[in-house]
């Protein structure tokens, strides 16, 4: 492994988020560019600064900014499911369901598992008129995900029916991560493991419920946290990633992502992701505390040390 520097350099394109932020959307982009950040972690890295541009123009109410901004953060990184799936919920803001549509199918064709893909897609199916079709995609989906027994889900499901679609919408979100019965008494299982340091054993029962609910981010992301604990940093890495595919709100799976590309010597992509969660949750007490310790040791002389960051 190559030493790691002494100081990280700071996020490249803070600039440009500063300039969202004073609603300069166009300047902003203008920013960001992509010429030359076609490949590599610097293309990774002005993908996720045009999301993060979309999200702060979204928020603001520049709904044809956003999608625009996220069509630009698509050209750099097309595979990048996430990307589709937050272009289409912008879309469907803007009425425009077709392009929806096609965003939701390029997401669903990356991953098959996106849950909230596949929750968003059956929604717009019941608000075109094929009400049996999405609820039949629904209770498929409640088969391969651990949903069945959420009362959210459940609910989300008799509101569609109904046509009360943001009710629906609401309970769904909320589905996404809400464990079940028949889970809790795995997860339960593996967290006595877990505190009685018995890593292996944890990691197959994680492994086993993943293999039986792989569309659950919290699987992923609880296999990224032991993953984290015994120094696998790629692994916990991809397994995060994993889970924020399946959910792209689960900002706990993002500090862990955040942790894991901190550990494996990649703090400017680590300090990115963790400004992706506090720009949505300020008040995310472990994201702070990796963001105030993170930006000290920054500071510190060339020469001294860190120690790799554990959760």
């Amino acid at each position: 492994m190559s030493p790691r520097p002494a100081e990280a350099p700071r996020n490249r394109f803070e600039s440009a988020l500063r300039l969202a932020r004073e609603g300069r959307f166009a300047d902003a982009m203008a920013s960001v560019g992509h010429e030359g950040f076609g490949s590599g972690t610097d293309g990774e890295a002005a993908a996720a600064a045009l999301a993060e541009v979309a999200r702060i123009a979204q928020a603001s109410g520049q709904l044809e900014t956003a999608a625009a901004a996220l069509g630009r953060a698509l050209e750099l990184r097309p595979a990048h499911a996430d990307l589709h799936y937050r272009r289409a919920c912008v879309l469907l803001l803007l009425k425009r369901g077709g392009e929806a549509r096609e965003a939701l199918d390029r997401a669903l064709e990356i991953n098959p598992r996106y849950v909230a893909a596949r929750i968003e897609r059956a929604q717009l199916d019941a608000r075109e008129g094929f009400l049996g079709e999405a609820l039949e995609a629904l209770r498929e989906l409640s088969r391969e995900a651990p949903l069945d027994e959420s009362e959210d889900f459940l609910s989300g499901l008799k509101q569609l029916d109904r046509g009360e679609w943001d009710d629906a919408h609401a309970h769904f979100g909320r589905a996404l991560e809400s464990p079940t019965d028949g889970l809790r008494q795995r997860l339960a299982r593996s967290d006595s493991l877990l505190k009685d340091e018995d890593f292996a054993r944890a990691t197959t029962e994680l492994h086993q419920a993943i293999g039986e609910h792989p569309a659950y981010p919290d699987l992923h992301a609880r296999l990224g946290r032991i993953e984290l604990a015994q120094g696998h940093w790629d692994d916990a890495a991809a397994s995060f990633g994993r889970a924020l595919e399946l959910n792209p709100a689960f900002h706990d799976a993002r500090v862990g992502l955040a942790a894991a590309l901190e550990a494996l010597e990649m703090r400017t992509q680590a300090m990115e992701q963790l400004a992706l969660v506090l720009e949505r949750d300020p008040a995310h007490g472990e994201a702070r505390d990796l963001h105030v310790r993170w930006t000290a040791a920054q500071a510190r002389p060339a020469g001294e040390t860190r120690a790799k960051t554990r959760k």
